[in-house]
């Protein structure tokens, strides 16, 4: 089945395949996209809704904060020393100008407190004795009804001065802090009056929640235990009571009546009371589903236009693949023409042009092939007949130097003799195409052999020493290295001056590194000649040429870091070979 597959695929024309590559790439790069995008989401969501749930959050420690403040300034009213004598002069004294007098100052402190403290959403603080009733506010405090002031005082002076909260009335006039004043001097602790501070629980949430007006107005819920004991006004009561049932968690998505409400659930500190607060969430619903209905059509237009301008640039490019075929079916079925297409390739640069170009050269080049076929193969042969015609054989050659030889030893003439043995030394080696690898010793004999014949022409005018330890004659080293750097020295020492020439050939061993030295006098090397004569700076000429070929067959055979350097010394010419010992 796979094998089937594999073989329909690459049996597809090059247009579809290109075109199904693309189609795949850019499915994949779209799938990678929504998928991108729907995690990018999903972690702006979690996002969003942590910050509105931090946001929403800080209003109950808005709210038990003013709370807090609240309870603060009731104990600062019941502890204050003015309020405490005035109360204890009301109740206690009998002379009618000084309760008067009491009741004066207290009607002076009173609106003091509600007016430090009115920030924290105060509609009016009452201070109830046995004789008068002190008002920051009558106008407010005449909006509750009496005997539901008279129940708040009882009921507070039953908590002999402990803080108690009444959320009984929240929906209609507020919520209320009640305390039981006692006499303080001399811990006497008997009843003086009875404080009892109205607090507008609407304007004290709208306060606290301010900040939401970005997530627009937010409402609020406050429960006791099962008890709901507040909520704004916006909700019924049956509203209300479905959202305390519906959300179980810290924050939640709730829908209400085909709106999306975004709800946060906590403790109001220091507190027994429950909240829950809620914002809109319908123009954030709206803008998430447009930017998501946006991004994937961006994608589906992307993807639309993409596969309109592959398929046409796909078109351009499988023409010319066509073209090309097309050639090449015409050409096969007659080889005497090239064929003509209605397009100029010469001047394209891309592999298209390179295709077309190479392929006119090449049925070129077949052409011209097929008319000079017979002609080459007729001057192969007859080449092939004068090359054996002219053939030596290397046999022959030796043969005739050894008859030369011992006639020379015959007639007693040793200097022939020791020329044709140098001489028959010399052709043996380089004649032999089999070795190309001489130890040390051998090439040494090989330079020997062609002093031997150098000596006897310039006599007394050449000096020859060779100074290499034994040790290093086992040492191997490609054929024919030195004697070509002998044959420089006696070319530059000896031929083109008339002084004496000492040619020394030395060599050591350093960091397993075979140096051999052939130093010469009578020449000078130019400074850089091989750096020169690689970049023809010096046209090279004669034994140029030898040490350029020298240098580059030692740095392929070992390496970059070895071969020829030449360089002066004392006087001396020295040419230093380097090549790793083996």
């Amino acid at each position: 089945m796979m094998q089937r597959i594999k073989t329909s695929i690459s049996n597809l024309p090059l247009k579809k395949k290109i075109f199904s590559i693309t189609l795949i790439s850019i499915v994949l790069l779209s799938a990678s996209a929504l998928i991108g995008i729907q995690i990018t989401s999903s972690s702006n969501k979690k996002l969003l809704y942590n910050t509105i749930a931090g946001s929403l959050s800080y209003s109950a420690t808005d709210i038990s904060n003013r709370l807090d403040n609240i309870e603060t300034m009731s104990y600062m009213i019941l502890s204050h020393a003015g309020i405490q004598s005035n109360l204890s002069i009301i109740k206690d004294s009998h002379d009618y100008i000084k309760r008067t007098q009491a009741f004066q100052e207290l009607n002076a402190t009173i609106p003091e407190y509600y007016q430090s403290f009115k920030a924290n959403n105060l509609s009016f603080i009452n201070l109830y004795n046995d004789y008068f009733t002190t008002y920051s506010n009558k106008y407010y405090s005449d909006r509750v009804p009496e005997e539901i002031l008279e129940e708040l005082v009882l009921d507070a002076e039953e908590k002999q001065g402990a803080v108690c909260w009444f959320s009984n009335y929240n929906d209609e006039y507020g919520l209320f802090l009640g305390r039981d004043i006692r006499r303080i001097k001399q811990t006497r602790l008997d009843h003086l009056g009875t404080l009892l501070v109205c607090v507008d629980i609407d304007a004290m949430v709208k306060s606290a929640t301010q900040f939401s007006n970005q997530y627009e107005d937010a409402s609020y819920l406050l429960i006791d235990g099962d008890d709901l004991i507040y909520h704004s006004k916006n909700f019924t009561e049956e509203q209300a009571g479905y959202i305390k049932s519906s959300l179980n968690s810290s924050y939640d998505i709730l829908n209400l009546d085909k709106h999306n409400y975004f709800a946060v659930k906590g403790r109001i500190p220091n507190y027994d009371w429950d909240y829950i607060c809620l914002v809109s969430y319908d123009s954030m619903t709206a803008a998430l589903r447009l930017s998501q209905i946006l991004c994937i059509s961006i994608i589906l237009v992307c993807v639309i236009f993409t596969l309109l301008l592959s398929r046409r640039l796909i078109n351009s490019v499988v023409f010319h693949f066509n073209t090309l075929l097309d050639k090449m079916k015409a050409f096969g079925k007659d080889e005497t023409t090239i064929p003509n297409v209605n397009y100029d390739y010469s001047t394209r640069n891309d592999e298209l042009g390179l295709l077309h170009r190479q392929f006119d050269h090449m049925a070129y080049k077949i052409q011209h092939l097929i008319q000079v076929n017979y002609v080459n193969e007729l001057l192969k042969k007859e080449a092939q007949l004068k090359a054996l015609e002219n053939q030596i054989n290397p046999h022959f050659l030796y043969n005739t130097l050894e008859s030369v030889n011992w006639r020379a030893k015959a007639i007693g003439e040793t200097e022939i003799s020791s020329m044709v043995e140098a001489l028959g030394a010399l052709l043996r080696v380089t004649l032999n195409k089999k070795e190309s690898i001489f130890t040390l010793k051998q090439e040494l004999e090989l330079v020997q052999s062609y002093m031997t014949i150098q000596k006897i022409r310039f006599e007394e005018r050449l000096e020859f020493s060779v100074h290499v330890p034994e040790e290093l004659l086992t040492a191997t080293i490609p054929k024919l290295t030195i004697q070509p750097l002998v044959e420089n020295a006696i070319h530059y020492g000896l031929e083109e001056m008339t002084e004496e020439c000492s040619i020394c050939v030395a060599a050591d061993c350093v960091d397993n590194r075979l140096r051999i030295y052939v130093t010469n006098s009578g020449s000078l090397f130019e400074d850089h000649l091989l750096e020169k004569l690689q970049t023809n700076e010096i046209t090279p000429h004669g034994f140029g040429i030898g040490l350029l070929n020298i240098d580059k067959r030692l740095k392929l055979t070992f390496g970059d870091g070895y071969g020829l350097t030449l360089y002066n010394q004392d006087d001396l010419a020295v040419a230093m070979v380097t090549i790793p010992k083996e």
